[in-house]
Parts: structure tokens; C-alpha cells; sequence
């Protein structure tokens, strides 16, 4: 089992709101339309304004697969176009974690 994150920091703490709203819908259009690909978004606490998205995958090659779908979808990268003015350039960062039990 694999967990992936991923986490963008906005230029402004004054674009939280609209940065929220524009994460839950882009992850709600991703969920809904890429059934097994269970998305969390959330919001840093304290620190940094940090927006967090992270999911779980059975394996690397279930993440490829969906991956692959993800970069046909027009619709998904106009949404990601629209929000480009609420992040920092290059704060970008997905880990992904192998989960030992």
C-alpha cells in the first residue's frame, strides 16, 4: 500500500477561502469521475498555508494507470489552469510513502 501526498503553498493567506473552495471541487470532480481514487484535501494549521491532498493506492502501478487517465483529461487540467494565480511557483511537492504493517 502506498500513501500519496501532495502540497502547494499559496502566494497570500487572503486567497485560503478561494483556494479551499477551488480544492474540494477539484477533488470532488476527481472522485467522482475516477471511481477507487478516494481523495483528501486539507488546509495546514499552523506555519505555512499549505493546502494538502493526499490519497491511498494498492500499488505503484494503480497510481501509473490513474495518473495516465488524469493527463487526457482536459477538463481536470482546465480546472488545475484556472487556480495557477493562487500558488506559489514551484512549491509543488508529492511524496510518496510505502506503508509497512
Amino acid at each position: 500500500m502506498y500513501k500519496i501526498t501532495r502540497c502547494a503553498t499559496l502566494k497570500n493567506a487572503s486567497f485560503l477561502p478561494k483556494a479551499i473552495g477551488w480544492a474540494k471541487e477539484v477533488t470532488g470532480f476527481v472522485n467522482k469521475n475516477y471511481p477507487g481514487f478516494d481523495i483528501s484535501v486539507g488546509v495546514e494549521m499552523f506555519g505555512s498555508t499549505n493546502i494538502h491532498w493526499s490519497y491511498q493506492a494498492k500499488s505503484l502501478a494503480e497510481l501509473e494507470a490513474v495518473n495516465a487517465k488524469l493527463l487526457q483529461d482536459q477538463k481536470y487540467w482546465a480546472m488545475l489552469d484556472n487556480s495557477k494565480e493562487l500558488w506559489v511557483e514551484g512549491s509543488l511537492k508529492d511524496t510518496i510513502v510505502m506503508i509497512v504493517e
